[in-house]
């Protein structure tokens, strides 16, 4: 087998994987889920280059002309293509704007750039004209593809992830805890890419050739990572699902056949502050009488359920009454308890990874930096204060 040949059909082995998890994907969200327009990203930048390479390697010279241009500056929409991700993912009242097409003009500039350059080769170039693509930075036009790359990514970054501090709040204050277990991949997602990008181009500075070759690993690697998340979310949803119907399971006789006169009755309309406050109050209130705070996994849906009362209203009752996210008033009544505990720590022989553990926290580090953060004094110092 010759060398050629074994690349052809490491890139035909590879697009074969990229295809096969990409219709899963889309066949198991039916065009809907983020992680449907992820995988469609990642088939968008390796399509083309992927024809290219077949056209070349057939010696359908003309056709690979016409599609060089696409090839060459196609993987300069990656970095683009991720911030309208998190713009669409993250935001609820996200609508697309063509203003947004304005990141992809260093693409289709390159593009523009390629296609000059291929008009000017002589028909003696043109022939060899796919070598530039294996000839690392002595190629001008791999040069600077690299150099906007960098540029991208560096630029890119920082605007999705300032984008994401920004709109931190509003995800944990507004989206219940299905929705957040639906979305958290997507940071990890765009950083995750990111990184193999990065991957990619060190490999391509040391073996232009080795580097090439990752490129399709790389979208292999991101493609997988996507049915990963997908077959994670599922089994969750499923779990879940499993819980709920054991639930409706135990209902008895008794109970359904009064169910309708268990149902509420409606209420007279009430002012909006005035139910805000309620709703808070009695979001508090079950919190601290039944201390459901100390289960580190508490849920905003876990208290909507319990409480009878939307998750986005509870989230809308404490923003506006209480000046405060769900999880900050969480953590407010688990350092409350732990300044008590902390206090009997000499007496029961408490230590700080006990006391954190009972106060609901998921280890030591991350309850002294959280008391430290609300109260403004670490453990022992406020111990020592409070003496």
């Amino acid at each position: 087998m010759g060398y050629e040949l074994f690349i052809f059909l490491f890139h035909t082995f590879a697009m074969v994987l990229l295809m096969g998890m990409a219709l899963m994907l889309i066949l198991a969200t039916r065009f809907k889920g983020d992680s449907c327009y992820a995988a469609l990203i990642i088939l968008t930048i390796t399509l083309p280059d992927y024809f290219y390479n077949v056209c070349s390697y057939l010696g359908w010279n003309d056709v690979a002309l016409l599609i060089a241009p696409i090839a060459y500056s196609v993987n300069l929409t990656l970095m683009p293509f991720m911030l309208l991700l998190a713009h669409r993912s993250l935001n609820p009242r996200y609508r697309f704007r063509y203003s947004a097409l304005i990141h992809f003009l260093p693409a289709v500039a390159f593009g523009i750039l390629v296609a000059f350059h291929i008009g000017g080769l002589s028909l003696e170039e043109v022939r060899d004209f796919s070598v530039e693509r294996t000839a690392g930075f002595r190629s001008p036009l791999t040069a600077v593809n690299f150099l906007i790359l960098l540029v991208q990514l560096i630029v890119y970054f920082y605007l999705i992830f300032r984008y994401l501090r920004r709109v931190r709040h509003y995800i944990f204050s507004n989206f219940t805890q299905p929705e957040l277990s639906g979305k958290v991949w997507i940071p990890r997602f765009i950083t995750f890419v990111g990184a193999l990008v990065v991957v990619e181009m060190v490999g391509s500075r040391f073996d232009p050739l080795g580097g090439f070759r990752l490129f399709y690993l790389i979208n292999v690697i991101a493609m997988g990572y996507l049915v990963y998340q997908e077959l994670e979310h599922a089994h969750a949803f499923h779990r879940s699902s499993i819980r709920a119907v054991d639930a409706v399971s135990s209902v008895t006789v008794e109970e359904v056949q009064h169910f309708d006169e268990a149902l509420p009755q409606p209420e007279p309309v009430k002012d909006k502050n005035a139910l805000m406050k309620e709703y808070a109050d009695k979001v508090e209130e079950y919190l601290k009488s039944s201390e459901v705070y100390v289960n580190p996994n508490l849920t905003l849906a876990e208290v909507a359920n319990a409480t009878r009362i939307p998750a986005r209203n509870i989230s809308e009752a404490i923003n506006t009454v209480l000046k405060k996210t769900f999880f900050d008033l969480v953590n407010g009544l688990r350092i409350e308890k732990s300044k008590v505990l902390l206090k009997q720590k000499k007496q029961q022989g408490f230590t700080l990874e006990t006391i954190a553990e009972q106060c609901g926290f998921n280890s030591q580090y991350t309850f002294c930096r959280a008391f430290k953060k609300a109260v403004g004094v670490s453990t022992s110092e406020w111990l020592r204060l409070a003496e």
